[in-house]
């Protein structure tokens, strides 16, 4: 459909930000059109660097499954958390 690589993806982005008082998050919405992965649809919020951090990826066959997804696993912790843990874990990465 699609002339890209192999071992590439081609990814429609839809945006949506979480507001929570004075704080805002905003989540990635990745629909796969081209290549080939496990899942359709990947939401996640985005953090300082733009990459997902694994344990706040919500995945579906719909932008919805994977949305709600994402939110259920953000929904009890604060966006300072999700940025925090994010920044953390990338740094754990880099050293090891």
């Amino acid at each position: 459909m699609y002339n890209i690589n192999e071992d590439e993806l081609l990814l429609r982005i839809y945006k949506y930000e979480v507001l929570r008082g004075k704080e805002s998050l905003r989540i990635d919405v990745c629909e796969r059109i081209g290549g080939t992965s496990h899942h359709k649809f990947m939401a996640f919020p985005i953090g300082l660097l733009g990459k997902p951090e694994k344990n706040f990826v919500g995945f579906g066959e719909t932008e919805t499954e994977a949305l709600r997804g994402c939110l259920n696993r953000i929904r009890n912790i604060s966006i300072k958390d999700i940025v925090e843990y994010s920044i953390n874990r990338r740094e754990s990465d880099k050293a090891e």
